[in-house]
């Protein structure tokens, strides 16, 4: 699949990750701005429409098309990609998302009003397999209107049509795939994109006024995001197109090796007097404010109360009195914001708080309203849900969204920071592996000091406490599918005291060599989880910041017990698992597992019996142990270890290359 685990710091244009430095964690908390999807409307409504066009596969002369593939130096040099008319849906590789088979065969079209008849598509999936080039690099096309469309007798002017997109961002959630909605008023002079960061979005006429000529449609999607199919969305384009005679339209796709964006039914008509709708911000913590994280599931009693919040804004072009926002928990109000008054294009924040404190799913439902009735109420609800739970602390949502790493045999750890507002004991760390891992292999679990002078600037920098090593029992996995999650449960070595006030952080360790790999969950705002590993330019180890929240916990329950495999339990008193890696040239661990207290000692010998190596443990706990050994000085060829308990032992073989 495509690598959508990918999260680190990515060069916008390049094919490369690179290792950038990370802010302190407790300083990212504050200096973070949030990413959210866009809140569409959902129906359509009744509109004076002066031009309009079904994107009819009859009529597709109507429109030109183009790309940057010309364009000397730029990133998207040579990369002739276009926008074409068809009647179908997406035929891309993995195009399952739109109901397709991966194979190259089409999905039906989305379900715009006149799809019958045709739309237009971008299918960047499709000639990014075909073209087999790397999924870093940018592309760069669009189509606009042949003849100049006249709104002069319009002082309003806004723009709507139906479409469908899913977002890949190259796995990097950097906000580098854009879908925009760009005016000239001469069909010559369009918003500047030769760079791609370039986000100014105005065109100057030749009079020296900067006019705002473009709209970016999905504005915060990251790696996985779909819109409803279809999405009706709307954009005031007055700045550009109010009272002119002639206006052109163009649609530009720009981004890297991405999925897929559809077009249909487009209209333009004069803009409401009356409209206010939730644009692209809803956060019940009101994250931007509070920066506490909006939790999958939050610990019982970790909080009283939180801020919800959606980020309005009036599409009219009349003042809106009373703009308020009603907040509904679990089908009662819980209450509403101070009513205000928002001015022409105005944007602002409205607030409500409410009460988390019980157990359970908190269903929220965000209505705003105005004075004036408003003209489409459709876009003017939006929700979001979370949980409460004695047992669990997660910031993941419960949903399997993506595998990381990529490549299995990376050596990895997985990193989620959490807030500890009131007193708890954290017994264990739990954590969700992806079906096919591979039995057998040494895991572990950390707790990290957030606070530390050293957190996610060293490898292990910040380490506080952390679980025994764990054979992976690949029966204890989840291959996305199911509805209940099959959580693998590490047990820390001692439960740990977390103080009210305090920053930690738990992480899932894999040493690489075998295949293991986790489940990722909902986004993440930048900088608040981390992955460590071989991930930079040059596969540069350092900790990287990812936008997909990996699924490791916090478990609180004090009757928390080790996953093991069903197998390994009535074996005896002892358990011996193979070396890894084997073969090896510098180190190998030698894992095993105690049912009771014992005597422990390791002995190597060589294949003539003789003892190369040995090492006495004394006396150990019952769990899970390891021993690293040093075999850089031993010549290559076959050894044996045996481990002696107490008066039992058992032998198995490694290779030293």
């Amino acid at each position: 699949m495509k690598q959508i685990y990918f999260a680190a710091f990515a060069a916008i244009l390049s094919t490369a990750v690179t290792a950038q430095g990370l802010l302190p964690a407790e300083v990212s908390k504050t200096s973070q701005l949030r990413r959210v999807e866009a809140v569409n409307p959902a129906q359509s409504v009744e509109r004076d429409v002066i031009w309009s066009h079904d994107c009819n596969v009859d009529n597709c002369s109507d429109w030109t098309f183009g790309n940057g593939s010309e364009e000397v130096g730029s990133p998207w040099e040579d990369i002739d990609l276009n926008f074409e008319c068809t009647t179908d849906g997406p035929a891309g590789p993995y195009n399952q998302w739109a109901g397709g088979t991966g194979d190259f065969t089409a999905a039906s079209a989305m379900n715009s009003t006149t799809a019958a008849n045709g739309l237009i598509i971008v299918d960047s999936d499709l000639f990014g397999a075909d073209a087999n080039y790397s999924a870093a690099w940018i592309e760069n096309s669009w189509f606009q209107t042949a003849e100049a469309i006249d709104c002069s007798s319009l002082e309003y002017v806004s723009i709507s049509l139906e479409t469908r997109y899913r977002c890949w961002d190259n796995g990097a959630s950097d906000d580098s795939e854009k879908c925009l909605i760009e005016i000239s008023r001469d069909g010559v002079n369009w918003p500047d994109i030769s760079t791609f960061a370039e986000v100014d979005g105005t065109v100057d006429y030749g009079d020296g006024v900067l006019v705002a000529s473009r709209w970016e449609v999905f504005p915060g999607y990251e790696t996985g995001s779909g819109s409803d199919n279809p999405s009706l969305v709307e954009f005031d384009i007055t700045s550009a197109a109010g009272g002119e005679s002639m206006v052109y339209v163009r649609f530009r796709w720009s981004g890297t090796w991405g999925y897929s964006w559809e077009i249909d039914d487009i209209s333009i008509y004069e803009t409401p007097a009356n409209d206010i709708r939730i644009d692209n911000y809803v956060s019940y913590t009101d994250y931007n404010t509070t920066f506490i994280y909006e939790c999958g599931v939050f610990a019982e009693g970790q909080l009283a109360s939180l801020d919800a919040a959606a980020k309005v804004y009036n599409v009219g072009y009349l003042e809106q009195t009373g703009a308020m926002m009603t907040l509904n928990v679990n089908g009662s109000d819980a209450g509403m914001s101070d009513p205000m008054t928002l001015g022409y294009q105005a944007v602002d924040t409205l607030r409500v708080p409410f009460d988390m404190s019980a157990v359970g799913t908190y269903e929220l439902t965000y209505t705003v309203s105005a004075d004036n009735e408003d003209e489409n109420p459709s876009n003017n609800v939006a929700s979001q849900s979370f949980e409460v739970s004695s047992m669990h602390y997660g910031r993941d949502n419960g949903t399997m969204t993506g595998v990381f790493p990529g490549e299995g045999t990376d050596d990895f750890i997985a990193l989620n920071p959490y807030d500890i507002f009131e007193d708890v004991t954290i017994y264990a760390i739990d954590v969700a592996i992806v079906a096919g891992s591979e039995n057998g292999t040494p895991v572990i679990a950390h707790l990290f000091d957030g606070s530390d002078d050293n957190f996610i600037s060293e490898q292990y920098g910040g380490l506080m406490v952390s679980s025994s090593e764990l054979d992976l029992a690949a029966d204890y996995t989840n291959d996305g599918t199911e509805d209940d999650i099959v959580w693998y449960t590490l047990v820390l070595e001692e439960p740990f005291e977390a103080a009210g006030g305090s920053f930690i952080a738990a992480g899932f360790e894999h040493y690489g060599g075998a295949s293991v790999q986790v489940w990722e969950s909902q986004y993440a705002y930048d900088n608040t989880c981390f992955v460590y590993g071989p991930f930079g330019s040059g596969s540069a180890y350092d900790w990287y910041y990812t936008n997909e929240v990996p699924m490791v916990r916090l478990n609180l329950d004090p009757n928390a017990t080790n996953t093991v495999a069903v197998g390994e339990i009535a074996e005896g008193p002892f358990q011996l698992y193979p070396a890894f890696p084997n073969p090896s040239t510098e180190t190998t661990r030698i894992q095993y597992r105690l049912d009771q207290a014992a005597a422990v000692s390791l002995e190597v010998r060589d294949i003539t019996g003789k003892l190369v190596a040995s090492e006495e443990s004394g006396t150990q706990p019952a769990g899970y142990h390891s021993i690293v050994l040093d075999v850089a000085a031993l010549n290559a060829g076959v050894y044996t270890y045996t481990l002696n308990v107490n008066d039992a032992q058992s032998t198995q073989r490694m290779i030293v290359k």
